[in-house]
């Protein structure tokens, strides 16, 4: 599950229409769930909750999943979480679709948890554009569709989302969607395995067979840039 978690200045200067006690809600609810304190937490956020906050619905939802200061209830969890998830929250809405996805609460549904992810998606939310990503690689609730699986894996890749560079990598290499690409599969595979996704060695131990020396040494690099300076600067 996303939970939402900002510091003071996202929410002094992302959310104006809020009242301070409000903002003071959340960050003691957090202080509060940081220490173990859980029943604290959701008290504190209860009440802004009630208030019309989507972070705070979306922080109780998460309690209740988990049974986090409450008992455990899925209709509780999905309750507070679609509320979040209606006023414009993609955190909200990325766990809406991971209760459909899972059955959570809720009956399996495959092509609802897609709806919500795509929602997600929309707002560039790296967790659901992985996701989008895997349902048209797998043709779970959508039609299999690699060229579509590539597009939202690369999307959430390039936010920076190591699932989903391992995933892009694997279909790169692979020759899921179009012809295998050692080159691009190693610096994919590559950057996942600085992100800490030990699996990714897998890819790249397969992909620098037929590349040259120059070639790995060019990808360590690339990665190594994108890493440090984000995305948009290393690659077009």
């Amino acid at each position: 599950m996303r939970f939402f978690i900002a510091c003071a200045f996202l929410l002094l200067t992302g959310v104006a229409s809020y009242s301070y006690s409000q903002v003071d809600r959340l960050e003691a609810g957090l202080a509060a769930y940081d220490r173990g304190q859980y029943a604290t937490a959701i008290r504190a956020w209860m009440r802004a909750a009630e208030e019309g906050s989507p972070e705070a619905q979306n922080n109780v939802g998460h309690m209740y999943e988990e049974g986090l200061g409450v008992p455990q209830n899925y209709l509780l969890a999905m309750n507070w979480y679609r509320q979040a998830a209606d006023g414009g929250l993609p955190e909200a809405q990325h766990n809406m679709g991971l209760l459909y996805y899972h059955g959570y609460g809720v009956a399996e549904n495959l092509i609802e948890s897609v709806r919500w992810f795509r929602m997600a998606a929309e707002q560039e939310f790296p967790e659901s554009e992985y996701m989008l990503g895997m349902a048209y690689e797998q043709g779970k609730g959508v039609a299999l569709d690699y060229a579509l699986a590539r597009e939202y894996l690369l999307r959430s890749a390039r936010r920076n989302y190591p699932s989903a560079q391992l995933m892009y990598a694997f279909m790169l290499q692979a020759g899921e969607g179009g012809e295998s690409d050692s080159y691009n599969g190693y610096l994919w595979g590559k950057i996942a395995l600085e992100n800490g996704v030990e699996d990714a060695v897998n890819i790249t131990s397969i992909a620098s067979i037929p590349l040259s020396q120059q070639q790995i040494d060019q990808a360590d690099a690339l990665a190594k840039l994108c890493l440090e300076e984000g995305f948009d600067v290393c690659m077009e």
